[in-house]
């Protein structure tokens, strides 16, 4: 998927979560902005696809561990296993750090969500792993494999996140249910 539609879901889930719960306000705004921002881009599990990523992974040995490594492209980063640990962390301490910062940390934890969920609809095979994402920490890749760019890809940006997003938005301003 390509960053303007990760970044898109990203904000699609935010807005789900603040529709339904209703936080504060500002709350609302960090949770939103964190989940926009963390789902595409070097904040989010893309993040292997930069230069510092690439340096660390030829500096570490990581393909004797199988299957191209951890640290590959939709390896590692893109394993649900970490927005799923980090959400059961950040249940689990949610009356220990102040709301704002909860909010903001669960919309980091989102948007990461909605970048792995993004990926196993739109990611295509490539020469080193099947299509989607990783079922185990960086290999059995499981995913429609729509191809990036292309036809379901732009249908999910063009029409139905903004649709989505235009919805959730009516129904967090009160003008929808």
């Amino acid at each position: 998927m390509e960053t303007s539609t990760h970044r898109l879901a990203g904000l699609a889930a935010g807005l789900a979560v603040a529709a339904q719960v209703r936080p504060e306000p500002a709350a609302a705004v960090a949770l939103l902005v964190a989940s926009t921002a963390t789902a595409g881009g070097v904040l989010s599990p893309d993040v292997d696809q930069y230069r510092a990523w690439h340096l660390i992974d030829h500096l570490l040995p990581d393909e004797w561990l199988g299957h191209g490594g951890p640290m590959r492209h939709r390896g590692i980063t893109h394993f649900w296993g970490l927005p799923a640990a980090a959400a059961a962390g950040l249940w689990l301490s949610r009356t220990a750090m102040p709301a704002l910062v909860w909010w903001l940390a669960a919309g980091i934890v989102l948007g990461w969500a909605a970048h792995v969920a993004g990926d196993a609809v739109v990611g295509a095979r490539s020469e080193f792993r099947r299509a989607g994402v990783p079922v185990a920490p960086w290999w059995w890749h499981v995913g429609l494999g729509a191809r990036c760019g292309g036809l379901v890809e732009d249908t999910l940006r063009w029409l139905i996140l903004p649709a989505v997003i235009v919805w959730q938005a009516a129904v967090l301003a009160g003008w929808a249910s």
